[in-house]
């Protein structure tokens, strides 16, 4: 990549050029391309999606961010990190996405999201964002995705989620509470926004909570085996995106999350130290969902 004398970067380079395939079960699928590559990179889930743009906004130094990402404690994530190089696949030529290409410029990363614009290059509309969540937003919506978070929910303080199966950055598994008798399935990070949506966004005017049922004993191991499970709580809404706590049960690191992307990210983590669990369990430990 060329960068001027005075360190300022390339017109072009601001911008990337996602070009979708598929979104079948919500499932976002296609490619980045950017002026520095000559290449596409191929993502599989809108995870991957923003790890590429991550890693890409590292190397460019453009946009700078704001704060640093938080993970788990680094010992749990012994010797693993990702980089832009670990996709496999690649488009060697330029194509088309089949249902649609849209033209993103990511100008800030404060509070640890996404600030920018994304344009859609079929009809030329320009779509203002001020977090990854409200990118999301827009995906969901133009390449017509059903859902959408409502705006009330069950009212409760916290969640648990479990993934259940991992595979190239998507996620899936269930949200529950031990006072819903109900575990809410999710099979992608639409689904995953909704339920933990559904769950954690108050009740509507004049409802009553549910009385607790049985608080169930779940058993998780100890040791980093078996699936990860997360205890996820909202306590604020700003910045057109989320703030809370994080807790991986199995690890029992509790981290502060400053957005939907960041704890997106620190669930990426876990997940990916979890790709590596070869160690049986030392033990299990019983916890309280």
């Amino acid at each position: 990549m060329s960068v001027s004398r005075t360190g300022a970067l390339q017109e072009s380079y601001k911008y990337y050029t996602i070009s979708i395939d598929g979104f079948d079960g919500r499932l976002l699928r296609g490619q980045v391309y950017h002026s520095s590559l000559d290449h596409g990179l191929q993502f599989r889930s809108l995870s991957e999606m923003a790890f590429i743009l991550e890693g890409m906004f590292e190397r460019l130094h453009y946009p700078m961010k704001s704060v640093d990402q938080r993970n788990f404690h680094k010992k749990y994530l012994p010797g693993k990190s990702r980089d832009i190089s670990d996709s496999q696949d690649v488009e060697e030529k330029k194509t088309e996405g089949s249902l649609g290409e849209f033209r993103l410029h990511v100008k800030y990363r404060f509070h640890a999201t996404w600030q920018g614009d994304i344009k859609n290059l079929k009809d030329g509309k320009i779509f203002p964002f001020l977090s990854f969540l409200e990118l999301m937003e827009y995906f969901n919506r133009t390449l017509g995705g059903d859902g959408g978070e409502a705006p009330f929910g069950l009212g409760k303080k916290m969640c648990e989620v479990i993934v259940r199966n991992y595979e190239d950055f998507a996620m899936s598994g269930d949200v529950s509470h031990p006072a819903v008798d109900k575990r809410m399935d999710f099979c992608n990070e639409f689904d995953l926004r909704e339920e933990i949506g559904y769950m954690l966004n108050p009740l509507p005017v004049g409802a009553e909570e549910e009385k607790l049922i049985v608080p169930r004993t779940v058993t998780v191991s100890a040791g980093n085996f078996g699936p990860a499970t997360f205890v996820v709580r909202i306590l604020f809404r700003r910045n057109a995106t989320w703030q809370g706590t994080i807790c991986w049960k199995e690890k029992r690191c509790q981290v502060s999350f400053r957005s939907f992307l960041e704890m997106l990210l620190l669930m990426q983590d876990a997940a990916l130290c979890s790709e590596a669990w070869d160690e049986e369990p030392e033990g299990t430990a019983a916890v309280l969902a």
